[in-house]
């Protein structure tokens, strides 16, 4: 069977949505989700990718580009995050040349049409399942970042330091976020833009919950957390004007949270046991101050130039601070 690459169109949801419910045990596309990162999002928030149709023209593989901005050294790129691999059962066993999988050539073809038109780099944060064949590809850049945690309920909530003080956030004040995010981007090299843009649309899905930190009546300090599974509360977005005193201050007013939520699951089916974070070098000693340890998992991050004035080192991943929502 002779299969045809292309970028995905707006009129390709009948399509996936039978893609999805056909050959994965995902379920249906759902239509809001399309709606959301396809039809309603901002211009640089547009989904992209490419499917692979048969002879009949009917969508039998799909690979998604969700899209992002980074700021790489002060400059700010846009970027994708790929995910949801789909192909057709009956094309995925085909040929032994993993370069010749369905899956790789779409892939191969979204970078091309990505790279024409002038967006900067792709990256992921993929199953480790997935990391062995990543490392057969010469022009990938790969690293890995550990998994921190600390057991939940706590005995109690932890006292905030002297000056600082939580709070939920319900709404991103465009002013405030920006300030904060000025002062964070600053603190590494390589990172998902969070401002008053981006932040909005990245944390927009059901369950997070976001805390803001504020001195002085400064915001310093932001974290969003959501459950994970049965048993996680999950910590995301951890954006901090220092590495210090801040972040700490940052990281246990999202503990509590994820203490409170523990409070609330306990005794029902589905308890709440750890709040776990991802955990870049520049975060562990406020961690450890926490009370937070090295947890059995390993989160890679997988990083792929497409702008040429990008060097590898530039996006090298330990120069990065990255979310397990990245």
């Amino acid at each position: 069977m002779g299969l045809k690459y292309r970028l995905v169109r707006e009129d390709d949801l009948p399509g996936v949505q039978r893609l999805w419910q056909e050959e994965t045990s995902w379920g249906a596309l759902a239509e809001e989700l399309w709606q959301r990162l396809v039809v309603e999002a901002p211009e640089w928030g547009r989904i992209s990718g490419a499917v692979a149709t048969d002879e009949s023209g009917a969508i039998v593989g799909q690979f998604a580009f969700v899209p992002s901005l980074v700021a790489v050294g002060g400059r700010e790129i846009r970027a994708f995050r790929p995910g949801a691999p789909i192909v057709s059962r009956s094309l995925r066993f085909r040929n032994a040349n993993p370069f010749n999988h369905p899956a790789v050539r779409m892939y191969n073809y979204a970078v091309k049409a990505l790279r024409a038109r002038g967006d900067g780099l792709i990256y992921m944060v993929p199953d480790p399942r997935w990391l062995r064949l990543f490392k057969m590809f010469p022009f990938l850049r790969c690293g890995t970042f550990p998994l921190w945690q600390l057991p939940l309920p706590l005995s109690g909530p932890l006292p905030s330091g002297d000056g600082y003080s939580a709070s939920r956030l319900a709404a991103f004040d465009g002013e405030r976020i920006d300030g904060l995010w000025e002062r964070a981007r600053r603190l590494h090299d390589c990172l998902v833009v969070r401002d008053s843009r981006t932040l909005p649309w990245k944390l927009g899905e059901p369950g997070y919950e976001v805390v803001g930190v504020e001195r002085g009546g400064e915001l310093v300090g932001l974290a969003a957390g959501r459950r994970r599974g049965d048993r996680q509360w999950l910590l995301c977005d951890v954006v901090t004007a220092d590495a210090g005193e801040t972040m700490r201050e940052t990281i246990l007013a999202a503990v509590n949270v994820g203490h409170e939520r523990a409070l609330e699951a306990a005794g029902t089916a589905k308890p709440i046991h750890k709040i776990a974070v991802l955990a870049t070098p520049l975060m562990e000693p406020a961690l450890r101050a926490l009370g937070f340890l090295r947890d059995a998992y390993d989160f890679p991050l997988v990083v792929h130039v497409l702008d040429p004035s990008l060097t590898r080192h530039d996006v090298s991943p330990a120069r990065w601070y990255v979310s397990a929502n990245d």
